[in-house]
């Protein structure tokens, strides 16, 4: 399921901007597949900052807004050049935790700020841009999706997994 929509931008708080997000390692058999393909970055993911951490309240506020329980959270900060080529989520290590199947899993991607130029979102083929702070879109383990940043500015994003 791919779904467009905005909550209201009110919930969303600002603290996202001072978090320690850190750069995790990718399966290496994803990454060997994007070199084949031409992709030659070194590193093929922005920063996160996971729900090991801290979360602000106002998460569990949204994922009751967008229909999510069981949620798990990771802020995402794409820096300039950052890149995350088309690939589909495995949801394992939530699958793992909660005990459900992958067929039963939901991630959101809601946009934390305004769109800026060079900031770019894919799902399904489609180009997302010149979103505003609180659009979201929610998909299931099946849709293909990319995200990038060649512009000046950090891109930054909620990714909220959980069940509906």
């Amino acid at each position: 399921m791919i779904k467009v929509d905005n909550i209201k931008r009110t919930l969303i708080g600002n603290e996202f901007f001072t978090f320690d997000y850190t750069k995790q390692p990718i399966k290496e058999s994803e990454v060997n597949r994007w070199r084949e393909e031409g992709y030659y970055h070194k590193s093929f993911t922005g920063g996160l900052y996971s729900s090991r951490n801290i979360m602000p309240r106002w998460t569990k506020d949204i994922s009751n807004a967008i229909g999510l329980k069981n949620c798990g959270y990771t802020f995402y900060k794409m820096d300039t050049l950052d890149i995350m080529p088309p690939h589909y989520d495995h949801f394992e290590a939530y699958c793992r935790i909660f005990n459900k199947e992958q067929n039963e899993v939901y991630r959101a991607i809601l946009f934390l700020e305004d769109w800026k130029p060079g900031h770019y979102f894919e799902y399904n083929k489609t180009s997302f841009n010149n979103w505003n702070k609180g659009d979201y879109v929610m998909y299931s383990y099946d849709i293909e999706h990319a995200a990038s940043n060649i512009g000046i500015q950090p891109r930054y994003t909620l990714q909220i997994t959980g069940t509906r």
